[in-house]
């Protein structure tokens, strides 16, 4: 794919290349086997679990202990003694291997620094677990009879995985395809392609946009001179419309016996309504994070600076009902699309302690906890109180947090969503 697809702008020309990753989702026809090989790298995750539970035992570890113990030989190890009879490929096989070793040293990072509090290991056994195919077990093929599939390889002596894919399916970047993993989702079956490039990145400018993420706003941004608001009213909307459903469905599927036909056609309405409310809310925050990038681009924005809100869920308790709606709080999901998006762009994405920025006067420095949504100081600055997190997150980057702003700043510039209106 060009560089114009992803920087927006087919003139920019630069000496700046930069690997990216990308994925795709593709729907796909179920087949019996699927269940059947995603069984089967589940299998080699219990064995691996099997090998280290052994390979500890063997040097006198304890398994889930502090002082649990993973050599250099270790992997190789592993490898070596993983049942080779398996109806996967090898690639595959070393990939679910690869994955679980990544997990344990994700897992001794928290375990040694305290990251995560009741931290478990990696050790859970799995009935089914996500199939993965590299580059060498891929093979496209195309005829005008049977049209567009895709090939994957099995273990040795069993015929390949033949997957049929849509007539728009574009062949033209399959040599840009690095793996491609079966997954279920939600009774769906799906194909999820990682595509490797590199493309070229354009000049980005030199200001910096301060962004307060929010419940209410997903993000509020402040570049200096102008506050811009970008409104979450329709995205609440959709998370209210999804306890909903979840409530209802779980009440009737709750009076069925288990796994009886009413009971497997109510969990397959279910999960169809929520995925399709999932996909509404993740359009909507992949359309406000495109604005928010086309505005970094239009204001000549070098750097993005985020408030790091790691552990905001920890030990709340504001009420039930707001204690749901910050645990479906998708900030984390906000920062990631903002981080890629201008990654594309050679925008740099910082992030900074938020503490107390929404409570600090721009102006005179003093601290107060506002009440509502407006944010009002005993020395006469009054302004929208994100808007106020928004300056002070640049404002602490920049190391002028106790220099005053304009005392008269410009009204916010609000962005809203078009909802889509039923036509009667």
């Amino acid at each position: 794919m060009p560089a114009s697809d992803f920087t927006g702008n087919k003139s920019v020309r630069c000496d700046n290349p930069m690997r990216f990753v990308r994925a795709k989702r593709l729907k796909i026809e179920s087949q019996p086997i699927f269940s059947q090989i995603n069984a089967a790298s589940a299998e080699v995750w219990k064995e691996c679990c099997n090998l280290m539970d052994w390979y500890q035992y063997q040097r006198g570890y304890g398994h889930a202990h502090w002082n649990f113990y993973i050599g250099e030989d270790c992997e190789g190890w592993m490898d070596k003694n993983l049942t080779k009879s398996q109806p996967l490929h090898s690639q595959s096989i070393q990939a679910v291997r690869a994955s679980y070793f990544k997990s344990w040293i994700s897992y001794s990072v928290l375990k040694k620094t305290g990251g995560v509090r009741n931290l478990k290991p990696p050790n859970k056994r799995k009935k089914y677990r996500t199939t993965q195919w590299k580059r060498s077990a891929i093979t496209f093929v195309e005829s005008s009879f049977f049209g567009k599939r895709v090939r994957l390889s099995m273990g040795a002596g069993r015929p390949k995985l033949d997957i049929k894919l849509p007539k728009n399916f574009d062949m033209s970047t399959n040599h840009l395809i690095a793996t491609i993993e079966l997954v279920y989702d939600y009774g769906q079956w799906e194909l999820h392609f990682t595509y490797y490039e590199t493309i070229e990145l354009p000049e980005s400018g030199k200001g910096v946009m301060g962004v307060d993420i929010g419940e209410i706003h997903p993000m509020v941004c402040f570049d200096g001179q102008d506050t811009l608001i970008f409104n979450g009213r329709y995205i609440r909307s959709l998370y209210r419309l999804r306890n909903k459903v979840l409530a209802g469905f779980n009440s009737a599927i709750s009076q069925c016996q288990r796994h009886s036909k009413r009971w497997w056609r109510l969990t397959r309405r279910k999960w169809k309504k929520i995925r399709r409310i999932d996909n509404q809310i993740k359009d909507c925050l992949h359309k406000h994070t495109r604005k928010l990038l086309d505005q970094c681009e239009l204001r000549g924005i070098g750097t993005i600076v985020v408030g790091d809100l790691t552990g905001i869920r920890d030990n709340i308790d504001y009420g039930k009902k707001s204690n749901q709606k910050l645990h479906q709080w998708p900030f984390a999901k906000l920062v990631n699309m903002i981080t890629y998006k201008a990654k594309a762009l050679g925008i740099k994405v910082k992030h900074i302690n938020e503490a107390y920025t929404s409570q600090t006067c721009p102006k005179c420095g003093n601290r107060k906890k506002p009440t509502n949504r407006e944010y009002s100081c005993k020395c006469g600055f009054t302004y929208h109180r994100d808007g106020v997190g928004a300056i002070n997150i640049r404002q602490k980057y920049l190391g002028c947090l106790s220099v005053p702003v304009v005392a008269d700043m410009a009204p916010p510039l609000g962005f809203r969503l078009e909802v889509p209106v039923a036509l009667a």
